[in-house]
């Protein structure tokens, strides 16, 4: 619907081929917002599709989440909005049920405290959380238990994000169609997954490092198993998309310390269709390999191998998303790996070199130094770093948090930026940076965050630092 200035536009969120999951509705210059224009925050809308006719008429309400315009119209309050972060304290249990709840912010669930989410829509933004994820905090003794719900993130605006949960309790999801981007489980923590989904465009990992979990006639987006130190993984020709009847982690990997059950069990395929693509997303196998375990991956598609350098110095060279790959570090040798989605290092108080390499993800600590030559990032995470990054004709888009004052992600950051980085428009749009400190970026850039219209231009040239 091209209504022109001042009226009404209505798009697809997407290009049609990859499909559209939504509509945008706004006004030109595409898009401005609607709070000029006699447009209704609530109402139905049909769809008529050239040759087929109307599609049904669909319900919209969105005077909770935001909408604003010139209309008329008195569009009644739907949902139970709570700002800020939702605390369930020790010895209290807290039920939602048959709701429709906004959170904006987030939860935690601390020891001796139970949080039910019953017959629910639950929808959680960011509110004032620094970070793009938003997080369920489960403590240990605490209990979140989620049946016959809705989880998911709003559509858009500057509050969307990904929701995730960190588990060092005890979680029950029953029932219930998640957008959960990533499920994190700790030692010592449980988990059962019974009739359930945890999918989103761009994620749905379920990530083991520990504790005891059972998933039951389930679908999952990704799965991520740690290989702890000691243990022995042996891999030939594994693959994403794949229907599991009965499996055990203990099948594949030697020696781990957590449980994992899963039971009739789809994990998703790493295909790159709709918004998924090579770079920061989670889809397929992802493995985390302590430097000292003993792994042996071959001839297998993966989304992504952390590599964790913990003091001294390693040097990696030609490392391709979409391509085999071959590399050698320790006792953990990959031949003829396909990663799909990024090439991600933990360095710890080392030296590490880069070469020749696309789709880093880097996540440096302590006083490391990080030396990229003629490479890509898709995605920096430094956390309490106060080293140096060193740039040789070196990229950098799509992704990155600089977070300072969060315990649960960094402490604070004081890290240098030397030589050449482009940086591009998507970087401009997506960098998280908050109470950092003074990062020492030197060059063009402010050092408290990037100046307003940079990032790259029309030729897509890019800023250098």
């Amino acid at each position: 619907m091209e209504g022109g200035t001042g009226r009404p536009v209505i798009r697809p969120n997407a290009p049609l081929r990859q499909p559209p999951t939504g509509l945008i509705i706004g006004t030109l210059p595409w898009v401005t917002g609607l709070d000029e224009v006699d447009f209704p925050c609530c109402g139905t809308i049909q769809l008529c599709i050239p040759g087929h006719g109307l599609t049904n008429a669909f319900q919209f309400n969105l005077t909770d989440l935001g909408c604003k315009t010139a209309s008329d119209v008195n569009c009644p309050s739907e949902w139970t909005i709570h700002e800020g972060d939702l605390v369930i304290r020790g010895g209290e249990t807290r039920v939602i049920e048959n709701e429709k709840f906004f959170q904006k912010g987030n939860v935690y669930v601390q020891d001796k405290g139970t949080l039910i989410i019953r017959d629910t829509e639950f929808m959680m933004a960011r509110g004032d959380v620094p970070t793009v994820h938003v997080y369920f905090f489960v403590d240990p003794g605490g209990k979140l238990i989620i049946e016959k719900s809705r989880v998911y993130p709003p559509a858009g605006g500057t509050e969307a994000g990904l929701v995730c949960v960190m588990n060092r309790g005890e979680v029950q999801l029953t029932d219930s169609q998640t957008m959960i981007h990533y499920f994190d489980m700790s030692e010592g923590a449980k988990f059962t997954m019974v009739n359930s989904e945890m999918v989103n465009p761009i994620g749905g990992l379920l990530q083991i490092t520990g504790g005891n979990t059972r998933v039951v006639n389930s679908t999952i987006g990704a799965l991520g198993l740690f290989v702890p130190a000691g243990a022995r993984l042996t891999v030939d020709g594994l693959h994403s998309g794949v229907y599991l009847e009965s499996w055990s982690v203990r099948d594949l990997i030697r020696g781990v310390n957590y449980d994992l059950m899963l039971e009739k069990t789809t994990i998703l395929k790493d295909d790159l269709s709709g918004e998924l693509k090579h770079g920061p997303y989670e889809r397929g196998w992802i493995f985390f390999l302590d430097p000292n375990c003993h792994a042996r991956i071959s001839n297998s598609e993966l989304r992504k191998v952390f590599i964790e350098i913990q003091g001294g110095s390693a040097e990696f060279r030609d490392l391709k998303v979409g391509l085999p790959t071959s590399l050698a570090y320790r006792d953990i040798v990959l031949r003829d790996v396909v990663v799909m989605g990024q090439w991600p290092f933990t360095v710890d108080n080392a030296q590490l070199t880069i070469t020749n390499s696309n789709y880093l993800f880097l996540q440096p600590s302590g006083f490391s130094t990080v030396r990229l030559v003629n490479s890509h990032v898709v995605e920096l995470i430094p956390r309490d770093f106060f080293g140096s990054l060193i740039c040789d004709a070196a990229r950098w888009t799509t992704a990155g948090e600089i977070i300072g004052g969060m315990p649960y992600h960094s402490g604070a950051n004081r890290f240098t930026i030397k030589g050449s980085l482009q940086t591009d428009r998507s970087l401009r749009q997506s960098l998280q940076w908050k109470g950092a400190g003074d990062p020492g970026i030197r060059g063009s850039g402010h050092k408290h965050g990037w100046p307003a219209g940079e990032g790259s231009d029309s030729q897509g040239r890019g800023h250098d630092l």
